[in-house]
C-alpha cells in the first residue's frame, strides 16, 4: 500500500511480522498484509471523517486523493477538528491492532 499522511501513528509492523509462519505462503501472506492495510485505513479514515465537520469532507477527500502521503493533511485535519485527531487516530489504530492481533491468535489456535 502507498505511504498515507498518518503512517507514524498507526505502526502496525508488529502484526505485519507475526504472520512470518512456517504455514503460511508467500501469496497467502501478501494478501493477508493487503487485508491487514485495509482494515487499518478504512477504520482510520472512518475516524477521520466521523471528527472532521461534514463541510469539509469533500475538500479533505480531494486533498487526500491528490497527496495521500502530504502530512500537511493531518495540520489541516487539527485545525478543523474539535478533537486531538492524533490521538483519536492513534487510540483507534491501536484496537484495530488488537483486535486484528486476536484474530490471527484464533486463527492460528484452530490449525
Amino acid at each position: 500500500m502507498s505511504k498515507l499522511f498518518y503512517d507514524s501513528l498507526t505502526d502496525h509492523q508488529d502484526l505485519i511480522d507475526s504472520l512470518d509462519l512456517p504455514l503460511v505462503s508467500e501469496d497467502e501472506r501478501a494478501e493477508l498484509i493487503n487485508l491487514i492495510d485495509e482494515i487499518m485505513s478504512h477504520n482510520i479514515l472512518n475516524v477521520i471523517l466521523n471528527h472532521l465537520p461534514k463541510n469539509h469532507h469533500e475538500e479533505f477527500i480531494k486533498k487526500l486523493h491528490s497527496a495521500p502521503h502530504d502530512p500537511e493533511l493531518l495540520v489541516y485535519l487539527q485545525e478543523r477538528t474539535e478533537v486531538d485527531i492524533v490521538v483519536e487516530i492513534k487510540n483507534h489504530a491501536e484496537r484495530i491492532k488488537k483486535d486484528i492481533a486476536s484474530d490471527i491468535h484464533k486463527s492460528r489456535t484452530k490449525r
